[in-house]
């Protein structure tokens, strides 16, 4: 059974008016017209849903209940038009957002709070991961956020824009014989427990890379944690040092303390874009980079 939302209006406007005339006029339709539809749609649901009584129309039991359900389907489109015009204005919608651990867990609330003031009507999902797992989820985001040294070949759906750098620190307790230093060199880090990041995050991808450069040789990963949040845990635990990237540390830190390594290990933050990427998903991007551009150590 397929009811025809145009008979269905017209069947609301006979209940409101009381007659075949009244609800033509509010449908600036003809009457003969509107007749035509309210006999196909009393085909279609196979019952009587009003009687012509006088020169108005008594409506039928049944015709009271199919009203009802037929003022919701009403409402449910005005809602759907309305939202249709948010969208053409920009000012309503929902964005699927995939962002790398430091970057959703660090970053992002703040920029969404901001984001909030100023369209408090479009809806943002933010899905964190390592910045592998951001990588593979592209196909189904609309934008993304990774802070990682790119893949050799980037996504095919997606552009890759860098905004910035971030630096990777060395996070540990402060009586820890490290926390002496100004700075810590990767040599200095293989004389200590050394806890590590899962496979596939961007901080573990930098970290090996600068190792491989300074000692020629792949680390020896005893500890390994999934999550940043498992690694800072980890390191106030006591069963070793964290490297984190340095706006990992929550705010009011009072456990923990950080030292810069040396030389300096930074990776570049980067936006994700779609080829097909929506107004709505834009206009979130375009905020996202300017927010990240003032946050970040410049390129």
């Amino acid at each position: 059974m397929n009811i025809n939302p145009e008979h269905l209006f017209s069947f609301i406007a006979l209940v409101q008016t009381g007659s075949m005339s009244a609800a033509a006029k509010s449908r600036c339709l003809t009457q003969p017209a509107i007749s035509n539809q309210l006999k196909r749609l009393q085909d279609t649901i196979g019952m009587p849903l009003y009687r012509r009584c006088g020169r108005g129309v008594q409506i039928t039991g049944t015709g009271e209940a199919f009203y009802i359900h037929a003022l919701t389907v009403q409402q449910s489109m005005q809602d759907l038009n309305s939202f249709a015009e948010a969208l053409h204005g920009l000012t309503a919608g929902r964005v699927h957002v995939a962002a790398s651990q430091t970057i959703a867990g660090s970053l992002l609330p703040s920029a969404l709070v901001q984001f909030r003031r100023q369209y408090p009507d479009i809806e943002i999902f933010v899905d964190s991961g390592n910045s592998q797992q951001v990588f593979q989820h592209m196909q189904s985001h609309d934008i993304g956020l990774v802070e990682s040294l790119l893949p050799e070949v980037a996504p095919d759906c997606c552009r890759v824009e860098m905004l910035g750098h971030d630096s990777i620190v060395v996070a540990m307790c402060p009586g820890h014989p490290l926390a002496l230093n100004k700075a810590v060199g990767l040599r200095a880090l293989q004389e200590y427990p050394l806890i590590w990041r899962e496979s596939g995050s961007g901080t573990r991808e930098a970290l090996e890379q600068a190792w491989m450069i300074e000692t020629g040789t792949r680390p020896e990963v005893h500890l390994c944690m999934g999550g940043v949040s498992a690694v800072l845990e980890a390191v106030r635990q006591g069963l070793g040092v964290g490297v984190v990237s340095q706006y990992c540390l929550p705010t009011g830190e009072s456990v923990l303390i950080t030292r810069p390594l040396q030389p300096p290990l930074r990776r570049p933050m980067s936006l994700l874009i779609p080829a097909n990427i929506s107004p709505i998903a834009a206009l979130v991007a375009d905020f996202l980079r300017t927010y990240l551009k003032e946050k970040l150590e410049p390129l």
